[in-house]
C-alpha cells in the first residue's frame, strides 16, 4: 500500500533531504513550509503544502490523512518557542489521529550527558513527544557534519587551512550525523510504527578525532588542514559576535564546554546497530566529505 508522509521544513537542510529520500523510495511526499511556492519549486513532484507551527489550523490541514510525518522544530527567535510549537502541534496531532510521528531532537539528547541548558531542553523536548500519546519514534542525531559549512564556525579554513571547530580537546572522538543519512534512518522509521515509544541514537558512520578530521578536510580545503582548537568560550563568543544573539553563544559555550568534559569515547554512536535495525546503509563520514566540492582557498 502507497503510504502518504507528511515531511516538515521541506525547504531547510534537515527536511529537503528527507522530502528526497521519501521520494526516491516511493512514498507520497506531502512537503510542507511556510512557503509552498518555494516547496514547488525544490520539490516539484511532491505535494506542495504551506503551514506554520504558530497556525494550528494550519499544521491540521497539514497533517490530515497522512500515515506519518517528519519533524523538527525550526529554530526559535524567543524561549517560548519550542513549548508553544509542540503545544500547537500536538493538539493538531491528536485532532487528525496521526499514526506515527518521527521526531528529530537536532541535537545532542539524552542523560547520558552532563546536564546543560540546551541539552536539557532538548531532552526535556524528547520526552514531551514520548509523552504526549501520539506515537513518535524520537531521532537523536550527533553534531551535524553540515555544521563544518557555516563560515562562522570555521572562519580559517578556507584561507589558512586551520580547523578550530569544534571545540573540544584532541582526544576526544566524535561521531557525526550527516542530514542525508538521518534522512535515510528518518524515511525508514516512517514505515515503522513498530518501534514507536522508542528513541534512538543515530550519527554517521566514522567517528574521528579532531586532527583525524582535519585530514579528511585537506581535499574539500584544497590544502593540508591542522586542528587548533580554541576554547568553548572563544567559539561562543565568535558566533555571539557574528550573529549578534549573546543568548546563542552563551548557550554554544555551555554546549561544547559540557561535552569537553566527556571521556575521549562518550560522543562515539554504534551505527552498526543502527543499520541493521532500520535496514538502511549510511555513508563514511569520509565519503561525505570527498562528495563535497572544493572550496576556492
Amino acid at each position: 500500500m502507497n503510504q502518504t508522509v507528511a515531511i516538515f521544513g521541506a525547504t531547510g537542510a534537515q527536511g529537503a533531504p528527507v522530502v528526497s529520500e521519501a521520494l526516491n523510495k516511493g512514498l507520497t511526499v506531502r512537503a510542507v513550509a511556510r512557503d509552498a511556492a518555494k516547496v514547488s519549486a525544490l520539490h516539484p513532484t511532491a505535494q506542495a503544502t504551506s503551514a506554520s507551527f504558530d497556525n494550528k489550523d494550519s499544521l491540521i490541514e497539514a497533517l490530515d490523512g497522512v500515515d506519518a510525518a517528519f519533524v523538527h522544530l525550526p529554530m526559535p527567535q524567543s524561549p517560548e518557542d519550542p513549548a508553544r510549537w509542540m503545544q500547537n502541534f500536538f493538539e493538531a496531532a491528536h485532532q487528525v489521529k496521526l499514526p506515527l510521528l518521527v521526531y528529530t531532537t537536532s541535537a545532542s539528547t539524552g542523560d547520558r550527558y552532563p546536564s546543560s541548558p540546551l541539552i536539557d531542553a532538548s531532552t526535556q523536548g524528547m520526552q514531551a513527544v514520548l509523552n504526549s500519546g501520539i506515537p513518535a519514534i524520537v531521532l537523536q542525531p550527533s553534531i551535524y557534519l553540515e555544521n563544518l559549512h557555516i563560515d562562522p564556525f570555521l572562519p580559517h579554513l578556507k584561507t589558512q587551512g586551520v580547523l578550530d571547530y569544534p571545540p573540544v580537546p584532541e582526544t576526544l572522538k566524535v561521531s557525526w550525523t550527516s542530514h542525508h543519512d538521518q534522512a535515510r534512518i528518518a524515511v525508514a522509521a516512517l514505515t515503522r510504527p513498530d518501534l514507536a515509544g522508542q528513541s534512538f541514537e543515530i550519527a554517521t558512520p566514522g567517528a574521528v578525532t579532531g586532527a583525524q578530521l582535519a585530514n579528511l578536510l585537506k581535499d574539500y580545503a584544497g590544502q593540508n588542514v591542522r586542528f587548533a582548537p580554541i576554547s568553548p568560550a572563544e567559539f561562543g563568543q565568535r558566533v555571539a559576535d557574528v550573529l549578534q544573539s549573546p543568548a546563542t553563544g552563551f548557550a554554544l559555550t555551555d554546549l561544547y564546554s559540557t561535552l569537553s568534559s566527556m571521556a575521549p569515547d562518550a560522543l562515539t554512536i554504534d551505527t552498526d546497530a543502527i543499520e541493521a535495525l532500520f535496514g538502511v546503509t549510511l555513508t563514511p563520514i569520509e565519503d561525505h566529505l570527498r562528495s563535497w566540492a572544493p572550496v576556492d582557498a
